[in-house]
């Protein structure tokens, strides 16, 4: 994957993130994927992070990746982002690419009622 593959790939995250298309992002991520935040949750397969993605209690989504730096040796890439549904999460994800999958998507988040602007001030 490029850099620039790596930022559509954001994009489309956050717009189908942002309009509960679950199945869409959840497709983007490998059947044995390792997705953690390190304090709240870990799920090791897609079928399993799919129902984490809809379990949102009826909540209007919402997703914007504000900053984001990839390795395109490594396939690796860290993004900034806040989220809102349940609540609003301000934080960075560190995401590992093989070929065109997500495998690894490790979050260390915050949750916040300010603004993107406001939490980084």
């Amino acid at each position: 994957m490029t850099r620039d593959e790596f930022e559509d790939l954001l994009s489309w995250l956050a717009d189908d993130w942002s309009n509960s298309r679950y199945e869409r992002v959840a497709s983007k991520f490998a059947e044995n994927v390792f997705y953690s935040d390190a304090h709240n949750y870990t799920f090791n397969d897609r079928a399993s992070l799919l129902a984490f993605f809809r379990d949102d209690d009826g909540h209007p989504q919402y997703c914007r990746f504000h900053n984001s730096a990839f390795d395109e040796v490594r396939q690796v890439g860290a993004a900034e982002y806040t989220y809102e549904g349940t609540s609003r999460y301000h934080g960075t994800a560190w995401i590992r690419i093989q070929g065109d999958e997500i495998t690894v998507w490790r979050e260390y988040q915050h949750r916040s009622e300010q603004s993107w602007e406001e939490f980084w001030k």
